[in-house]
């Protein structure tokens, strides 16, 4: 005679069934980025991972993939593609090539200080979260990442120096490879790794890039010359798949970006004092720092405000560049 299984025993295997479909719910969101763990992006992004699992009661599992083993941006762009990585930290270099409108921020001398920068991304935010999202993918948080300025074997000052050198510039950086080139400038696509050993060869000269890449990869031991003059703010930003994003439970993505933002804060708290801490270090270590008189960045600024014309368009997106135009204005004039 067979028997009627025990409300005991029916409890004990609901409770099983129960586990293993919680365990299964569970959406994991995985996470690349260059910067080192112990950097400003990476200390931001352990802390988000822990608030999104807390916030969403391990619904949400967040795993950071920290310097660069995941592979470097464009190889993170391509794997969010296929469906490896869901998520990626981008500079605007990088996400240009999906909305070229994010370069619009970083023309050069058209940005002048932090409050411009933070002020005009008000407004270029939105326009740029839009671009994204009709490619696919979802931005949860920005930051500035720092002010690129020019590193030089020699004394370097005015832009006629400049065009004597030869300047290093990442080969996936097309933007600024073509207003270089523009410009009249001599751009020299050149890997990241490789930068060190062409400067010691006499390969390049000069280096366009922010101070903390620079002291990361120690380059100033053989660039041993700083022009103090803020060229361009450069932008990071945390970028989803809108896949990815999409399988979060609605009622948690209003907190999950609350935890984005205050994670884009600290990074831009953390890469400002950072970078001034960098050059600090460096000038230890022998960097020297060229002085910028007014007269000097005048010439800087009237080189390319001469040739706007010549790069608005081919490089950097015509209507974009108006709205960051009309709002440093308002900006300026208040």
């Amino acid at each position: 005679m067979r028997r009627t299984p025990s409300v005991r025993i029916l409890l004990f295997m609901l409770l099983i069934l129960t586990g293993a479909v919680g365990a299964v719910s569970a959406l994991e969101i995985k996470i690349a980025s260059i910067a080192p763990e112990n950097s400003p992006y990476g200390v931001a992004l352990n802390q988000m991972a822990s608030e999104w699992q807390q916030i969403t009661g391990g619904r949400v599992r967040v795993i950071i993939y920290h310097n660069g083993i995941a592979g470097d941006q464009s190889d993170v762009l391509r794997k969010m593609r296929i469906g490896q990585l869901q998520g990626g930290v981008f500079t605007n270099t990088a996400i240009a090539s999906i909305v070229p409108e994010v370069l619009s921020i970083s023309v050069p001398f058209l940005v002048r200080n932090d409050d411009e920068f933070r002020y005009v991304m008000k407004d270029l935010k939105p326009i740029l979260d839009r671009k994204l999202q009709s490619q696919g993918f979802t931005a949860i948080a920005w930051a500035e990442a720092g002010w690129v300025r020019f590193f030089s074997k020699d004394p370097l000052s005015t832009p006629q120096q400049l065009k004597a050198d030869r300047l290093a510039v990442p080969p996936e950086q097309q933007d600024l490879l073509s207003t270089f080139k523009i410009l009249g400038y001599k751009p020299i696509p050149l890997d990241m790794p490789e930068t060190l050993s062409a400067l010691n060869s006499g390969l390049v000269d000069v280096i366009f890039t922010s101070p903390l890449i620079v002291a990361g990869y120690q380059w100033f031991t053989a660039a041993r010359y700083m022009l103090d003059m803020n060229i361009a703010p450069a932008v990071g930003t945390i970028v989803l798949s809108s896949r990815a994003w999409n399988q979060i439970p609605q009622q948690y993505r209003e907190q999950l970006r609350a935890s984005a933002d205050r994670a884009g804060q600290k990074v831009e708290n953390g890469i400002l004092k950072l970078e001034a801490d960098a050059i600090s270090a460096m000038k230890g270590y022998g960097l020297k720092i060229t002085e910028v008189t007014p007269q000097i960045r005048a010439e800087w600024e009237k080189e390319f405000q001469l040739n706007y014309n010549s790069i608005i368009g081919p490089v950097f997106d015509p209507a974009t560049v108006k709205l960051v135009q009309d709002d440093l204005k308002a900006y300026r004039n208040k």
